[in-house]
């Protein structure tokens, strides 16, 4: 049975992921790095990936060891203004199912790798935050996705099993960490439409339109 739906942040709840991009090249341009020469072990040109994972790569590939503490500050200045500066807002059609879920009496909850300044700056521009009852962040876990830890601390925070949990995510490493912590994923592909057809979830969708409560409750 659904009883809570548990949304990534980046390329989900806001269309963030093209804009994180181009803020993490300028940033590691200033340190000599084009991260376009960087491998993305995990296959996604560094859509998706955690600043710990970034970070990582950039070490292996190019011998640089850049402080994480650092780094995150910049980014979140950078990201915040160039979100702002966008004029990105929450869709409609997402406004809709969190008023939906909740007159259903589903919990929502967001699970994400993002550091917890830049994920509460985020739902500060979408204006949702009231709608989540519990927030897991890359600065709750020690292992970011596809490691399951984040999915798995939702879902205990909510009280809740994993597989009464259904994930809501648009990469391939948030389906992995989904999928590895017992949930079942539905692929969002709105804002950031994977090479390849996420592997294991149960339903993709393009937009907010395309899910409701009595779309979910099916899936049981």
């Amino acid at each position: 049975m659904v009883k809570a739906v548990i949304f990534d942040m980046d390329g989900v709840l806001i269309d963030s992921v093209q804009a994180g991009l181009r803020v993490r090249k300028k940033l590691l341009a200033r340190y000599g790095v084009d991260l376009d020469t960087v491998p993305d072990p995990q296959g996604e040109d560094h859509r998706a990936a955690s600043m710990k994972t970034l970070l990582a790569s950039v070490k292996q590939h190019n011998g640089l060891a850049i402080d994480p503490d650092e780094f995150a500050k910049l980014s979140t200045k950078h990201m915040y203004r160039e979100l702002q500066e966008s004029g990105v807002s929450a869709d409609p059609g997402l406004i809709t199912l969190l008023k939906d879920l909740r007159n259903h009496g589903i919990a929502c909850a967001i699970a994400s790798s993002s550091l917890r300044t830049p994920v509460t700056n985020k739902l500060k521009i979408l204006g949702i935050k009231q709608y989540f009852s519990v927030i897991v962040t890359g600065s709750d876990v020690a292992e970011h996705k596809p490691h399951p830890a984040a999915y798995l601390a939702a879902a205990a925070k909510l009280g809740l099993p994993p597989r009464d949990c259904i994930v809501i995510e648009d990469s391939l490493t948030g389906a992995q960490a989904g999928l590895a912590a017992g949930c079942r994923v539905i692929g969002f592909s709105q804002y950031n439409p994977p090479k390849e057809p996420l592997p294991g979830v149960v339903m993709t969708v393009e937009n907010w339109n395309d899910i409701s409560y009595d779309k979910l409750s099916r899936l049981d």
